[in-house]
C-alpha cells in the first residue's frame, strides 16, 4: 500500500449543514424555557453530523490528529447541549439519538485510533520483509490480524450508530458511512494479502468422547490441527484455551490430541465449550476456534475459614483465610467474598494451593457487636456449588470527636469542619448532618481526611446564629458526635470549633493567650501558662474585657449495646479575666520574654501553646509597625498584610505561622512538631527584621 494505505486518498471536508428555513443564527447557550427546543434539537443534530462526517472522511485522508480533534471540545459542548434541549422537545426519540451521539463519538475515536494502529503496523511489517526478517513480520503480521479484527468490529457498531441517528434525526450520515466502510473494506482486503503471503490458516476439529464433566470426574475431549491445505500440526506441543482455561498439550503423529475438561464456573446442563487453537506469537500458523458439548454436573466443595484477631474496630486489620478443596484435591481460581454481615468487604481468588488470603480493613459501615465473617463461593447453578464457611468477630465501637467552624460571607454561612476517631483518625465517606438554628438540615460528606465544607443558607439575616454538625449513623461501629459554632451578630467570622476531647484547660489557655498574650504586656496567670492581656484595649470597642467565656464540649455517643446510647457532656467553662491568678494570687512581677514562652512550651513539647504565642507575637508585629486592625482575624490578617506591602518573603514565613496557629486552634488534631517549630523560626525571623 502506497499513501492510501487502508483507505482512499481523499481530501476534502464535509461543511456544517445549513438550512436556509431554519433560524440558524439562535445559539442554544441562550436558548431556555424550551423556547424553539424542537428548532434547537435539529440545529444541533446537523451540527454533531456535519462532524462525524468530517472526522470519517479525514480517518480516510490518514489526517488521524484532525479525526480525534473534530469531535473535540466542540462535539463534547454540542452533546451536552442536546441532551439538555432533548428533555425540552416534542420527541422522545431525541434521548435515543442523544445516546447514539455519544456512543458514536466514542466508536469514531476508537475506529481511529485502531485504523492508525494498523496502517503504523503495516509500516513495520513492510519493514521486516524488506530486511528478509521473517520471524518479525509474522510476529507483526499476528498483531495486525487482532487490530483489524477490531476494525471490523468497530466498523459495524458505528454503522449501527449512523443508522439509529438517522432513523430518530433528520440528519443524513450516509457520506460518512460510505467513508467508514471504504477504509474497512480497505484494511480487511489488506489483511487477506498479508495473511496470503506471510501466515498459515488452521482448522481445529474436537469432540467430547465422556458425556458428562464435573471438577471430581473431568471429561475427557479430543481433536485434531490441520493446516488450510490439509496438513496436520503433528508431534508438537500445542497451547489450547479450554473455556476460560489455558493448558499445553502434544499432537501425536496424526495430529490428535487429547485433554481433559475440568469445569469450575460453567452452569450446569448440556454446555457448549468454547476451544481455541493459541499458537505462540512468533508461529507461522493461526489460531482458530470451535466448540464442543457436555453436560456439566455439580459437586459441592468443603470451604473452611480462618480470621483474626478475634475484635476489630474501625480501620482495625482483619487477616481472612479461606480453603476450597473437594475430597483431596485443591479447587484453584474460583472466586471467594469475604462479607460480615450484608456488607462485602472483599473479592479475590483461590491460588493454586485451593487458598484464598485477604487483609480486611473493618469499614465504618458494619454496626458493633458479635458478628460472623463469611468465606463463600458466589456461585449459583454453577459446576461449584455455592458453599460458604463462618467465622465469629467481635466488632467494638470506636468513639469519633466532630469539630466545626463558621463565618458569614455574602452567599450564606461558610461551615467546615472534621469528623475523625478519637485516636485522631479520619473518618473518611461518612455523612454529617449540618443545621442552622432550628432550620432545614443538610447532609455533607467527608472526604478522604474526613473534613467537610459547604455554605449554608443565612436565615437569621446576620441575627445571631448557630450551626449544629451531627454525626449519627444507627447502623455503624462509630460513635455519635455533636458539634456546635455560633456565629454572633453582625459578626463577619466564626468562632472555633467545638467538639473536641482533648483538654479544656489547655485549650482556654491557648485560645485567652490568642486574644490577650503579648510580649509587652504585664502578664496574668491563668492555667498552665503566662498570658498578657495588652489587647484588652482594642477588644469591645476599647472597653477593657472583663470577662471571657469559652465553651467546649462534646456529645460523643458511648452505646453500651445496641439498644442503648449514653452521652457525655464536656460542661462549659466560665473564666474570669482579673489581675489574680485562680488561687487568687498576684501575678508574679518579671514579665517573661517571647523567647521564654515559646521555649517553654516547645521544651514541654505543648506544640499547639506554642504555635498561639509565634501567632500572638506576629499578629502585634504587624498590627504596629503596618497598621493592621488588632482586631483582624488570621485569615484577615494575611489579607491586610499583602494590601499593606508586605514583602512576599515575609508573607511566605507570615503563612506558616498562621497555618500552624488554625491547626493549633481549630482542628482537634495537634500541630505537628515540626509545624510547630517552624511557626515560632518564622515567628523569630519576622520579629526580628520588622513587619515589613
Amino acid at each position: 500500500m502506497g499513501a492510501d494505505d487502508g483507505g482512499p486518498a481523499l481530501d476534502r471536508q464535509v461543511e456544517t449543514p445549513t438550512d436556509d428555513n431554519e433560524t440558524q443564527q439562535e445559539n442554544p447557550d441562550s436558548v431556555s424555557d424550551g423556547e424553539y427546543s424542537d428548532e434547537t434539537a435539529a440545529w444541533l443534530a446537523r451540527t454533531m453530523g456535519g462532524q462525524l462526517e468530517n472526522s470519517s472522511i479525514s480517518l480516510s485522508n490518514n489526517q488521524y490528529d484532525q479525526a480525534r480533534s473534530v469531535l473535540g471540545d466542540d462535539y463534547d459542548k454540542r452533546l451536552e447541549q442536546y441532551v439538555e434541549v432533548a428533555g425540552d422537545t416534542s420527541s422522545d426519540t431525541d434521548d435515543t439519538a442523544a445516546r447514539e451521539f455519544e456512543a458514536a463519538r466514542e466508536n469514531q475515536r476508537n475506529l481511529t485510533n485502531e485504523v492508525q494502529r494498523y496502517r503504523q503496523q503495516y509500516a513495520a511489517y513492510q519493514t521486516a520483509r524488506e530486511r528478509g526478517n521473517e520471524r518479525e513480520a509474522r510476529l507483526t503480521a499476528r498483531a495486525m490480524e487482532r487490530t483489524a479484527s477490531n476494525i471490523s468490529d468497530r466498523s459495524k457498531e458505528l454503522n449501527q450508530n449512523f443508522e439509529r441517528i438517522e432513523n430518530t434525526t433528520s440528519v443524513d450520515l450516509s457520506s460518512g458511512q460510505t467513508e467508514i466502510n471504504e477504509t474497512t473494506e480497505n484494511i480487511t482486503a489488506t489483511q487477506a494479502e498479508i495473511r496470503e503471503e506471510t501466515l498459515v490458516g488452521t482448522t481445529l476439529t474436537v469432540q467430547a468422547i465422556d458425556s458428562t464433566a464435573s471438577f471430581s470426574d473431568p471429561g475427557t475431549v479430543s481433536g485434531q490441527i490441520r493446516t488450510e491445505n490439509g496438513s496436520v500440526i503433528a508431534d508438537r506441543a500445542v497451547e489450547l484455551s479450554v473455556g476460560n482455561r489455558t493448558r499445553t498439550v502434544q499432537t501425536d503423529s496424526s495430529g490428535v490430541f487429547e485433554t481433559q475438561y475440568r469445569p469450575r464456573s460453567a452452569r450446569l446442563g448440556p454446555q457448549s465449550i468454547s476451544i481455541e487453537y493459541v499458537p505462540v506469537a512468533d508461529s507461522v500458523y493461526l489460531s482458530d476456534n470451535t466448540t464442543f458439548t457436555i453436560d456439566v454436573q455439580q459437586v459441592t466443595p468443603d470451604v473452611t475459614s480462618e480470621t483474626a484477631p478475634e475484635t476489630v474496630g474501625y480501620g482495625d486489620r482483619l487477616n481472612a483465610t479461606a480453603s476450597v478443596r473437594v475430597a483431596s484435591d485443591s479447587v484453584d481460581a474460583v472466586p471467594v467474598e469475604f462479607a460480615i454481615g450484608d456488607t462485602v468487604v472483599a473479592r479475590t481468588t483461590t491460588g493454586p494451593n485451593g487458598t484464598a488470603t485477604e487483609t480486611i480493613r473493618l469499614p465504618a459501615s458494619i454496626n458493633n457487636g458479635d458478628r460472623r465473617v463469611i468465606a463463600r463461593i458466589p456461585y449459583e447453578d454453577r459446576a461449584i456449588a455455592g458453599v460458604q464457611s463462618e467465622t465469629p468477630v467481635v466488632v467494638v465501637e470506636t468513639r469519633t470527636t466532630l469539630s466545626v467552624s463558621v463565618s458569614r460571607a455574602d452567599d450564606g454561612i461558610p461551615v467546615r469542619g472534621q469528623l475523625q476517631t478519637v485516636a485522631g483518625d479520619p473518618v473518611a465517606g461518612r455523612p454529617v448532618r449540618l443545621q442552622v438554628g432550628a432550620g432545614e438540615t443538610q447532609l455533607v460528606e467527608t472526604n478522604r481526611d474526613g473534613s467537610f465544607q459547604t455554605v449554608l443558607a443565612d436565615l437569621q439575616n446576620n441575627e445571631s446564629v448557630t450551626v449544629t454538625a451531627t454525626y449519627d449513623e444507627p447502623s455503624s461501629n462509630l460513635g455519635n458526635a455533636t458539634a456546635t459554632a455560633t456565629l454572633t451578630a453582625g459578626s463577619g467570622g466564626g468562632n472555633p470549633p467545638v467538639g473536641s476531647d482533648s483538654d479544656s484547660d489547655l485549650l482556654i489557655d491557648t485560645l485567652v493567650g490568642l486574644l490577650l498574650g503579648s510580649d509587652e504586656s504585664t502578664p496574668a496567670g491563668f492555667g498552665n501558662g503566662i498570658i498578657g492581656y495588652s489587647w484588652l484595649p482594642v477588644l469591645g470597642g476599647g472597653v477593657a474585657l472583663a470577662v471571657i467565656v469559652a465553651a467546649w464540649f462534646v456529645v460523643s455517643r458511648a452505646r453500651q449495646s445496641e439498644e442503648t446510647d449514653s452521652t457525655v457532656p464536656v460542661e462549659a467553662t466560665a473564666v474570669s479575666m482579673t489581675g489574680a491568678d485562680q488561687t487568687g494570687a498576684q501575678p508574679n512581677a518579671t514579665t517573661p520574654t517571647f523567647e521564654d514562652r515559646v521555649e517553654t512550651y516547645l521544651d514541654s513539647e505543648n506544640y499547639d501553646a506554642a504555635a498561639m504565642v509565634a501567632y500572638t507575637a506576629v499578629h502585634d508585629e504587624l498590627a504596629v509597625e503596618n497598621g493592621i486592625d488588632e482586631g483582624a482575624t488570621h485569615w484577615e490578617l494575611l489579607q491586610q498584610s499583602q494590601e499593606h506591602g508586605v514583602p512576599e518573603e515575609r508573607m511566605a514565613d507570615l503563612e506558616t505561622v498562621v497555618e500552624a496557629f488554625e491547626t493549633a486552634a481549630f482542628a482537634p488534631s495537634s500541630v505537628d512538631p515540626s509545624r510547630a517549630e517552624a511557626a515560632v523560626e518564622r515567628a523569630r525571623k519576622i520579629k526580628s527584621n520588622g513587619g515589613s
